[in-house]
């Protein structure tokens, strides 16, 4: 079962983790998350080097995202006519050459284009990725699988941080794009031949007009799955909404407890440490706990540090501790809506599940910056602005509280009437 042609079994025969499929879709996802946030990382140094104010490339960080969202609205339909592993394929085909290219953009129009591109390219890799790796490794692991694959986002995320800082140090902007490029390449030719044909290995094929009805965003919509699919959303975006407000003002709101400038950055780096920690934990948990009961014990565990974090002071050690615990708990909740979606619909709408939960939290990811923005705008205190934050994530906990309630009343069906692998509770 370890390359594309490999003959076919039947999937509940599938008993022991199929560690190949396993690394390649986590280390896709892991140069997903390096290339997602390096241009991020680069805008100080390009605003430099081409002598633009940084708020110029805004529309280039825009359409990065928008790009991402799309590719994971896409997804669902490109597995259902592909396979999973020619999406894969192709994808990380055109992140590895929009980052090669983006090393040698040459102004703010062929800057945005290209990442626009690349963006779609990583909004297709996590899904499909998640959802190979799911269908050819045992069932009842579905839920640790679908974290353990998405957590290579957060784990390529702090690679660029602590890589991409030398790189622009040593090498100038360029080379954390020509780096990204590289790693891909190299992992192109094992991904074509030890990545399987999931439908050829479980014997899964579909008429083309099957196939297109499976991976339709209708069938989230079914009458089993409607009112789950409409919570775990909510849940998507009200977590990455209050992360990315976090992400984004992080450092400015520190400057009011007494950070210099220099030191404010450390928010940054603390809440992402804190989101491995998450990520770990939450991998830990699923093995033992039901996804939606460790999804709301994560999410009160956010609240009481950022409430903590209002009673500290000028205790710079301790605000970054607490607000390390802030990106655990948001960062387990980012992760695990994944893990959530993958086991609330049948293996054949996996990728579009997962694809669409995750696209409406990148539009959380556009709004939390807007929002946070607005209320510093407004001239709130930092301990203000904190508190408010709690509010959207007590109403995700509920909902992720009623998302396993509603799971636990009416197991979800797939056709033939049989009862769908639903982890969710």
């Amino acid at each position: 079962m370890n390359g594309p042609h490999s003959s076919s079994v039947n999937p509940a025969d599938i008993t022991r983790p199929n560690w190949p499929v396993l690394i390649l879709a986590f280390v896709a996802v892991v140069l997903d998350g390096y290339d997602t946030i390096a241009l991020g990382l680069s805008v100080p140094a390009l605003s430099d080097d081409w002598g633009v104010d940084p708020a110029h490339f805004t529309p280039a960080l825009s359409l990065t995202s928008l790009g991402v969202a799309l590719g994971y609205i896409a997804v669902g339909r490109l597995t259902a006519r592909f396979g999973c592993r020619n999406v894969v394929l192709a994808a990380v085909v055109v992140f590895t050459l929009g980052s090669l290219l983006t090393a040698w953009a040459g102004g703010i129009i062929e800057l945005t284009v290209l990442r626009f591109v690349t963006g779609f390219g990583l909004g297709a890799v996590m899904p499909a990725a998640v959802a190979q790796a799911t269908a050819l490794n045992p069932a009842r692991f579905r839920q640790q699988i679908a974290v353990f694959v998405t957590t290579g986002i957060s784990l390529g995320a702090l690679i660029a941080g602590v890589l991409g800082a030398a790189l622009i140090r040593w090498f100038d902007w360029p080379s954390v794009f020509i780096v990204g490029a590289i790693a891909s390449a190299a992992l192109l030719p094992m991904l074509w031949i030890w990545l399987p044909d999931e439908r050829a290995v479980t014997g899964a094929q579909h008429a083309p007009d099957t196939a297109k009805r499976d991976a339709s965003v209708a069938r989230l919509f079914d009458p089993q799955v409607r009112r789950r699919t409409i919570l775990l959303w909510a849940f998507s975006f009200l977590i990455f909404c209050v992360y990315y407000i976090f992400s984004s003002w992080l450092p400015t709101l520190l400057t009011s407890y007494g950070f210099s400038t220099g030191l404010a950055p450390l928010g940054s780096a603390a809440l992402g440490v804190g989101s491995i920690i998450g990520a770990g934990v939450l991998m830990v948990a699923a093995l033992r706990f039901r996804m939606t009961s460790v999804l709301a014990t994560t999410s009160v565990v956010a609240i009481a540090f950022l409430v903590l974090s209002t009673f500290l002071g000028a205790d710079k050690a301790m605000l970054l501790i607490v607000f390390g615990g802030v990106g655990l708990g948001l960062q387990a909740g980012m992760i695990g809506q994944a893990a959530v979606a993958v086991t609330l619909y049948p293996q054949r709408t996996a990728a579009t599940g997962v694809g669409w939960t995750s696209s409406m939290g990148r539009l959380g990811s556009v709004v939390g910056p807007i929002v946070g923005g607005a209320l510093i705008g407004m001239g709130l205190a930092t301990s203000t602005i904190v508190l408010f934050a709690c509010i959207p994530v007590a109403v995700a906990a509920v909902i992720v509280v009623a998302l396993g309630r509603s799971a636990r009343r009416r197991p979800a069906k797939v056709a033939g009437g049989r009862p769908a692998s639903v982890g969710v509770s």
